[in-house]
Formats: structure tokens, C-alpha cells, sequence
């Protein structure tokens, strides 16, 4: 089938900032320069699509990326990040002071659903089948993908037969690119979390 490029959104939130994800964020300035340094890499690979998550900070990534490359941006809200409900936007510490029961979440996110959020294994089933309809649509071409390190991860986790435990070991660092081969027999993992393309703007 096709060949995937998988794109973390470029920064949404100082390197500091340890609250959960989920609240619609918008790029920072850094965030937009690293943004278009990906874009510059990715036009010279000619996907034939960007297919990004709705959420502010993927859809600011994609539309650079898909202006730059000249191709279409397919904004898509099942690739969103996991969402955590009333976790979104707080600390661990916060977090665990009303409810002690989520450290285990942070220890193994199987074994609860963050009150008013999504079960992991439904956010991972969730971006991987957005993963491979894509795939399926793109043929021997190719396409970018915008989405988010947490669902991102576990929809790989999973697809690789991992165990979603250990979703967090597959690292996806801001404006990140990855890439997978989609098979009919599953994926082959070419590339994991290169930023190679970001060392000219001062990222890592």
C-alpha cells in the first residue's frame, strides 16, 4: 500500500510546561519555524496529500506543509490526541491531588479512563485505522500525516503488537518526522522521530 510521513506538530508550549495535552493550542513562534524547516524536507519527498488532525496546533503544521509541498490539507478530527477530559491542561501533581487513583494511570495508561476522556485502546484503534484508510487512499504514493505524540505512539504501539504500556518508549519529539511502509501485512517502520531537519533553526 502507501508510504506513510508521520509528523509530530511543531511546538505548541514551552519546553517547561508539563501539563497534559488537549487544550487547543496554538504553534508558538518556534513552533512555525520549525513548522516550515519540516515543510522544506517533506516538499522534496512529493506526497500527494497532508491529512492533518483538527486540532490548532496539527492544523497550523499541516497547512505550512501543505502550502509548501503544493498539495492538498485533508483536516481529519480522528487523528486527534488522546484525550484525557478533565486531565486536559493540568500537571501530574495537580492531577494526582484530587485524584491519588490516576498515578497508576501514569503507570500503565490501560488501566483507566481519565474521567470524561477516551480509553487508550480506543484512541490507539482510533488513529490506526485513520493510518490505514489513508494508506489504502494513497496507493504506492505517499502522504503526510499530521497528528500528536500520544495517539501517534499508541496507534504504533499497537500496530506493532506492543504493549500499549509501553507506548512512551517509541519517543516523537515536536515537528518530528517518521516514517512507516503500510502493507497488507502490516507496517515496516523506516524511520522513528528524525529532527535531523530542525538542527538549522536551533531545535535539537
Amino acid at each position: 500500500m502507501g508510504k506513510l510521513y508521520l509528523v509530530r506538530h511543531g511546538q505548541a508550549t514551552e519546553p517547561d510546561d508539563l501539563r497534559l495535552p488537549g487544550i487547543d493550542l496554538s504553534l508558538t513562534p518556534a513552533g512555525y519555524t520549525q513548522a516550515r524547516a519540516l515543510a522544506e524536507r517533506l516538499a522534496a519527498l512529493a506526497p500527494a496529500a497532508v491529512h492533518s488532525s483538527d486540532l490548532q496546533r496539527a492544523q497550523q503544521t499541516g497547512e505550512i506543509i501543505a502550502s509548501r509541498c503544493g498539495v492538498p490539507l485533508i483536516v481529519r478530527s480522528d487523528l486527534r490526541e488522546l484525550d484525557f477530559g478533565t486531565w486536559n491542561g493540568r500537571t501530574y501533581a495537580e492531577i494526582v491531588a484530587v485524584y491519588p487513583v490516576a498515578a497508576r494511570f501514569f503507570d500503565d495508561v490501560r488501566s483507566q479512563i481519565p474521567p470524561g476522556g477516551e480509553l487508550a485502546e480506543a484512541a490507539a484503534a482510533r488513529v490506526r485505522a485513520a493510518l490505514a484508510e489513508i494508506a489504502g487512499e494513497t496507493g504506492d504514493g505517499s502522504a503526510v500525516v499530521v497528528g500528536h505524540a500520544g495517539s501517534l505512539r499508541l496507534a504504533l504501539a499497537q500496530e506493532l503488537g506492543m504493549l500499549l504500556r509501553a507506548y512512551w518508549r517509541l519517543r516523537l519529539d515536536d515537528a518530528s518526522l517518521s516514517v512507516v511502509d503500510w502493507t497488507e501485512h502490516g507496517i515496516i517502520l523506516d524511520c522513528l522521530n528524525d529532527v535531523s531537519h530542525l538542527q538549522k533553526c536551533g531545535s535539537p
